[in-house]
């Protein structure tokens, strides 16, 4: 990782990520649409997990904020729980906006090779 006085940037390499997406939980008439890829992998003894972080649609004159982290990979293979095959759960509570709160759980994609790409990079 790169850091000047002003900003920190991390070298673009090729990374593995997983796709999450879908709507919230309905809360005061509305729902809103999230789309995010997985960012950092955190390696633990025999699986990993990701953290993800992202902004809802707009709905209402508003939106949400979130960020967390996956569960442990499912369907993995290897000292790491990789492979092609795997994927995580993740809730999801989202930062409250307007005077309430959205909810979500759901399934990662299946891994995706995303060549030099940076570690904040979407899709």
């Amino acid at each position: 990782m790169k850091c000047s006085r002003l900003k920190c940037s991390s070298p673009t390499v090729n990374r593995v990520r997983h796709i999450m997406s879908g709507v919230t939980s309905a809360n005061r008439g509305h729902q809103h649409l999230f789309l995010n890829s997985s960012d950092v992998v955190v390696r633990v003894p025999g699986s990993h997990f990701h953290t993800f972080h992202g902004v809802t649609t707009t709905q209402d004159g508003h939106r949400h904020t979130y960020s967390g982290r996956t569960g442990l990979s499912i369907n993995g293979v290897g000292p790491h729980g990789g492979g092609p095959n795997h994927f995580h759960r993740f809730t999801i509570v989202f930062k409250e906006a307007n005077g309430h709160t959205h909810t979500v759980t759901g399934t990662t994609t299946k891994n995706r090779f995303i060549p030099n790409s940076s570690p904040n990079s979407i899709l």
